[in-house]
C-alpha cells in the first residue's frame, strides 16, 4: 500500500513542478531550454517582495538557471519554484 502512496506523491510533485515551469515561462517570457548552469547556497533568508522574486532561506540549495543583466540571476529551488535572486545573497562554492 505504501508503494502506491509514494507513486501518487511523485506524480503530484511532478505535476506541481510542471505548473511552476509553465508559470515561469509565461511570466519571464523564457523560451530557452531550462538547464542548470551551477548551484548556489543562499547566505541569508530573503522574503519575496514581488511574485517574480524567489523567497530563499539561509542554507537553501538553489539551481542557477540563467544570468540576467544587472546583479540578479534566475534560480530554481527544491520545490520547483523559479524567480530572481540577488547575486549578493548567494554563495557559489
Amino acid at each position: 500500500r505504501n508503494i502506491f502512496k509514494v507513486k501518487k506523491s511523485k506524480a503530484e510533485k511532478s505535476k506541481k513542478m510542471g505548473k511552476e515551469e509553465k508559470f515561469f515561462r509565461e511570466t519571464f517570457m523564457y523560451d530557452k531550454e531550462i538547464s542548470v548552469i551551477t548551484t548556489a547556497t543562499a547566505q541569508c533568508s530573503v522574503p519575496s517582495t514581488r511574485r517574480v522574486d524567489l523567497p530563499v532561506t539561509a542554507g537553501e540549495q538553489l539551481d542557477v538557471i540563467d544570468v540576467t543583466e544587472g546583479n540578479t540571476v534566475i534560480c530554481r529551488n527544491s520545490e520547483g519554484r523559479y524567480g530572481y535572486v540577488l547575486v549578493e545573497h548567494l554563495n557559489f562554492r
